[in-house]
C-alpha cells in the first residue's frame, strides 16, 4: 500500500511543502526580528543617553562608581524617578568602570559584577565622561531589549510557528486531494489495463476531465475499442476461412472418396471438378498469404517509373477476347490528356488491382453491357476508374466492399466465382504505393470502382 503512487505522491507533497513552508517562516521570522531589534535598539537609545547622562551626573557630584547601585531603581527595590535606566522597565544595564569591571549590573542583565569586561565589548558599549575623561562605560546587557520587546519578540515567534504549523496542516490536507486525484484515475487505468490484458476487451475507464489524465483515458478507450473490433475481425475472419475452406474440400474428399469406392470411374469427367476446387483453395491460400503480407506492412513492390495511360490500355487490351466472348463492351476513355504522365509503381501487383476490378465488371455485367474503363487527372494523382453495366450495390454496403469475405449482394456471391479477398487485397496494394481506393454506384445502373496514384514530380 505504501509503494503506490499516492504515498508517493503525498510524500512528495509533504517535502515540497514543508520545505516551502518552513523556508518562507523563517525567512519571515528572521527578517521580522531583525526589523523589530533596529527599531527598537534606536527607541532603546535615547534612554541609554539619558541613562548616560545621568551616570555622569552621579560620577561628577560623588567622585566615584560608590555607592552607584542604591542609586539603580530595580537593583533592590527602591528608585528615584527613572533614576539612571528608566526603572524596571528598561532595557538591561551594565555599569563598567575606567579599568572595564562591572560595578553595577541591572538583574535582568545578570549578575556579572567584578567581572572585567573585555576591551572589543567596552567598544561596542556607551562612553561616560566627566570632564573630558572617560570614567566608565554603560553595556546594554543581554540583547539590549526591555521585558516586553522581549515579550513581543516570543508572542512573534509563536504567531508565527503557530501560523506554519497550521499552513502545513492545510496543505498536506489539498497535496493529499491533489494527490487522490491523479492517484485514482491512473489507479483505474492501471486496473483496467490489467482486466484488457486477462483477455476483457469491453473494458472502458470514465473520462473525468480534459487534462493529460484524461486524454490517456480517452486513448485508453480507443485503444480497448480497436483491439476490441480487431478480436472480432480475427475471429469472423477465422470463421470466414473456415467456410470458404470448407465447401471446395467437401468436394475434393467427396470425388476422392467416390474414387475410391469405385462410384466414379477415373476420366476427366470426374476429375475436372475436383482439379477447379484445389485450384481454387491454391488461390484462396495465395490470397490470404498476400494479404497477410499487406496487413503487416511487408509487401513487396518493386517499383519502376511507368508510362500510366500505356499501361492501362495495355491491360485493358488482355480483357478484350474475354469481354467479346461474354458479348460485353469494354472501351477506354479520357486517356489522350495522360500522354508522358509517368507513375512509380509495381507494373505487377497494380496489374493484379485493374485486372481484378476488370474481372469483377465482366462477372457482373450481363451480356450486351459496357464496361468503361476511364482516366483523370486531380490534384497531382491520376485516377483510374472502372465501370460496370451489372446491378449496383446499395449505398449503405457501399462501405463493406473492401472487406474481406463481405458479400451483401447475392448476385456477387463465391457461386459466379472468386474469393471474397480481391478487392481487400487491391486496395492494400494501393495504399501501400501511396494512393487510395473507393467505390460508388454509377447511374442509372453498376458500380464504379477508382484508384488514385501520385503521379511523379517530373512529369507534373
Amino acid at each position: 500500500m505504501h509503494g503506490s503512487l499516492f504515498w508517493k505522491l503525498v510524500a512528495a507533497f509533504g517535502v515540497v511543502i514543508m520545505v516551502g513552508v518552513g523556508g518562507a517562516l523563517l525567512l519571515a521570522g528572521l527578517t521580522t526580528e531583525a526589523e523589530f531589534r533596529r527599531y527598537a535598539h534606536g527607541s532603546n537609545a535615547i534612554q541609554w543617553e539619558e541613562t548616560v547622562a545621568e551616570l555622569a551626573a552621579y560620577y561628577a557630584a560623588h567622585g566615584s562608581w560608590d555607592g552607584v547601585e542604591a542609586a539603580q531603581p530595580g537593583s533592590r527595590g527602591q528608585g528615584q524617578g527613572r533614576g539612571a535606566g528608566g526603572g524596571g522597565s528598561g532595557p538591561p544595564l551594565r555599569l563598567a568602570d575606567a579599568d572595564g569591571r562591572v560595578q553595577f549590573s541591572r538583574p535582568d542583565s545578570g549578575n556579572e559584577v567584578g567581572r572585567t569586561v573585555g576591551a572589543t565589548e567596552l567598544e561596542a558599549g556607551w562612553p561616560i565622561l566627566v570632564d573630558g575623561r572617560r570614567v566608565g562605560t554603560l553595556l546594554p546587557g543581554g540583547e539590549g531589549l526591555t521585558a516586553e520587546q522581549q515579550d513581543f519578540l516570543t508572542r512573534t515567534r509563536w504567531a508565527l510557528a503557530l501560523s506554519g504549523g497550521g499552513a502545513l496542516v492545510v496543505a498536506l490536507v489539498l497535496g493529499g486531494l491533489l494527490a487522490r486525484g491523479i492517484a485514482r484515475p491512473l489507479g483505474r487505468l492501471a486496473a483496467a489495463s490489467q482486466a484488457v490484458a486477462g483477455g476483457d476487451l469491453t473494458v472502458r475507464v470514465p473520462i473525468a476531465s480534459r487534462d493529460e489524465i484524461g486524454r490517456l483515458s480517452a486513448a485508453f478507450n480507443r485503444m480497448a475499442a480497436d483491439l476490441e473490433q480487431a478480436e472480432e475481425a480475427r475471429r469472423q475472419q477465422a470463421a470466414d476461412i473456415a467456410h470458404e475452406l470448407r465447401t471446395p474440400l467437401t468436394v475434393v474428399q467427396g470425388h476422392l472418396e467416390a474414387f475410391a469406392d469405385g462410384v466414379f470411374p477415373a476420366d476427366l469427367e470426374h476429375l475436372n471438378p475436383a482439379l477447379e476446387q484445389v485450384q481454387l483453395l491454391g488461390r484462396l491460400v495465395e490470397d490470404l498469404r498476400t494479404l497477410s503480407l499487406a496487413d503487416a506492412g511487408r509487401l513487396t513492390l518493386t517499383a519502376v517509373f511507368t508510362d500510366v495511360r500505356e499501361w492501362v490500355e495495355r491491360t485493358v487490351a488482355g480483357f478484350h477476347s474475354a469481354a467479346a466472348a461474354r458479348g460485353v463492351g469494354l472501351a477506354v476513355e479520357g486517356s489522350e490528356g495522360l500522354d508522358a504522365r509517368w507513375v512509380e509503381m509495381d507494373v505487377e501487383r497494380m496489374t493484379q488491382v485493374l485486372g481484378n476490378l476488370l474481372d469483377n465488371g465482366l462477372r457482373h455485367t450481363p451480356p450486351g453491357g459496357r464496361i468503361t474503363v476511364a482516366l483523370a487527372l486531380q490534384k497531382g494523382a491520376v485516377v483510374v476508374s472502372v465501370t460496370d453495366g451489372g446491378p449496383g450495390v446499395p449505398t449503405e454496403h457501399l462501405a463493406h466492399l473492401f472487406e474481406r469475405f463481405w458479400r451483401g449482394d447475392p448476385s456477387r456471391s463465391r457461386r459466379t466465382g472468386g474469393s471474397g479477398l480481391g478487392l481487400a487485397i487491391a486496395q492494400r496494394i494501393v495504399e501501400a504505393h501511396g494512393g487510395r481506393m473507393w467505390a460508388e454506384n454509377a447511374p442509372p445502373d453498376g458500380l464504379r470502382v477508382s484508384f488514385s496514384l501520385p503521379t511523379s514530380p517530373s512529369s507534373r
